[in-house]
């Protein structure tokens, strides 16, 4: 049995999925049409580009059956982030107000990785078509690159698929709704799509365009953050919209898997899962003594003040969606550390936010607690349960060796930022917020501030932590490992 790397399989495989990509590309080109801009020449000359080099890749490769078994599985799904960024990126630089090669990158990397960070100093001047590109590569970007490609390309559906699933799917185990790949994927995006459409009605009915509810949609569902205007999501100024973005980013960040599981057996199946109880422990916790917070420092006890602001803002941080307000920045030092908390933590696993996952962190208390028991009585035996389910030691071992890695690169990540004059928490914030795939800002990168500003050396570096966040560092990391190309 062949060990080698089946690289032909692998250049086939991206070849096929450019392809797709160049597909998306007309549905902005549309909008601009629509609209009446000049950017759908942007689009026109990307889609070309994309669907010649996909074409090409895939024409030369074919006339095999791909081979693509798990080292194959995570080649790909690293590769097709950078891939998509570097075809993505493309109308950015060519459009009526192009960007440098360096913020086209960042900016295309942050929609597809769902980070929302962005490198656009005014959002209100660009077309209609270059906002949607930069929504629609968040809705995709959501549940996955891979996920979604999985739901187009029914010759994935074998070996080849559930490898690339695994690589890419967050969490500490890999759960299947169904015996099929392809029936997993395909209900996930039978959900993803309802809240979706849910969400855009909800908008539209409310003070927002057609246009603007369906960005905004996007971003919230596949906890993103990219907005259409300036100001955000304070731009409408309404309660009814921080209340329904509430809603969907919540939805967001709970695992698909169980909100499925909930929707065809019973809301009992949502309510009894363990992660998500301490989902909405941690963000109830969060929000009273954010709200307390905000009281001590002398606010008025008002609604906006007591509960739709503080209340977004907590959501916002705890499922790396990332819609800024600008009234957090003023909230002092104990909202800083909370929000970094809640970025760090993140939300469920399965969902599409980022961070560490509750799930994780579940995990490492109750081994906590296992051992100092084991300090007391270290004849018993004392096992971590998780839904249920009794993990192994090897599985525990993996989950610390994660969180202990994702420290490490935030640490790293901030110690060379802070060489370039930045603060620690400044340069703490920003990294915590792109490896995180979270989008917020604060400080040097906040509402009187922006990305933009920053040196683009900078910028790849936190393109590269946002890569490294969406992948869950596992599947990148392998790739430096010299063994992971040997036989």
């Amino acid at each position: 049995m062949k060990t080698t790397l089946q690289i032909r399989s692998i250049v086939n495989v991206l070849g096929k999925l450019v392809v797709i990509e160049a597909v998306m590309m007309l549905v902005p080109l549309v909008i601009c049409l629509i609209y009446g801009e000049n950017d759908w020449k942007s689009f026109a000359l990307a889609s070309m580009t994309a669907l010649f080099a996909g074409g090409i890749a895939a024409y030369a490769t074919q006339g095999q059956k791909p081979l693509i078994k798990t080292r194959e599985g995570f080649v790909i799904t690293a590769l097709i982030w950078i891939v998509y960024g570097l075809f993505g990126m493309i109308p950015y630089m060519l459009c009526d107000r192009p960007l440098s090669l360096t913020d086209a990158m960042f900016e295309t990397i942050s929609g597809f990785t769902t980070t929302g960070v962005s490198s656009i100093m005014d959002v209100d001047v660009y077309s209609h078509g270059i906002l949607f590109w930069r929504a629609l590569t968040q809705w995709i970007g959501g549940l996955g690159i891979i996920l979604f490609l999985l739901a187009l390309m029914p010759e994935l559906n074998k070996s080849a698929g559930i490898s690339m699933y695994y690589a890419e799917s967050s969490g500490i185990t890999h759960d299947k709704l169904h015996p099929r790949i392809r029936q997993t994927v395909l209900s996930l995006w039978k959900i993803y799509i309802v809240v979706t459409a849910v969400s855009i009605i909800l908008l539209w009915i409310g003070p927002m365009t057609l246009f603007d509810s369906v960005c905004q949609s996007f971003a919230a569902i596949a906890t993103g953050g990219f907005s259409t205007h300036n100001e955000g999501i304070s731009f409408w100024q309404s309660n009814y919209v921080y209340s329904v973005l509430i809603l969907v980013m919540t939805v967001g960040g709970i695992n698909f898997m169980v909100i499925y599981s909930a929707w065809t057996m019973g809301i009992k199946r949502l309510i009894s899962n363990d992660v998500t109880k301490i989902f909405f422990m941690v963000l109830i916790t969060s929000y009273f003594l954010l709200v307390v917070s905000i009281l001590l420092r002398g606010y008025d006890f008002n609604i906006d003040n007591c509960l739709f602001i503080p209340l977004f803002h907590v959501v916002s941080a705890i499922t790396s969606t990332g819609f800024s307000i600008s009234e957090a920045e003023n909230w002092g030092q104990f909202s800083l550390f909370l929000t970094i908390m809640l970025m760090l933590c993140g939300s469920c696993a399965g969902s599409t936010a980022g961070g560490i996952k509750i799930d994780r962190l579940i995990v490492m208390c109750r081994n906590l607690k296992n051992e100092i028991k084991k300090s007391v009585f270290p004849k018993r035996i004392y096992v971590v349960n998780l839904n249920g389910t009794f993990l192994q030691s090897s599985l525990i071992s993996r989950v610390s060796a994660f969180v202990s890695l994702y420290i490490i690169i935030v640490l790293v990540s901030a110690a060379i930022i802070t060489l370039y004059g930045y603060s620690f928490s400044d340069s703490i914030f920003m990294t915590s917020s792109c490896i995180g795939c979270n989008g917020l800002g604060y400080g040097a990168t906040g509402i009187n501030s922006s990305y933009a500003l920053l040196q683009d050396s900078i910028k790849w570096l936190l393109t590269t932590t946002m890569i490294i966040g969406r992948l869950e560092l596992f599947t990148f990391i392998s790739l430096l490992l010299p063994s992971f190309w040997k036989k």
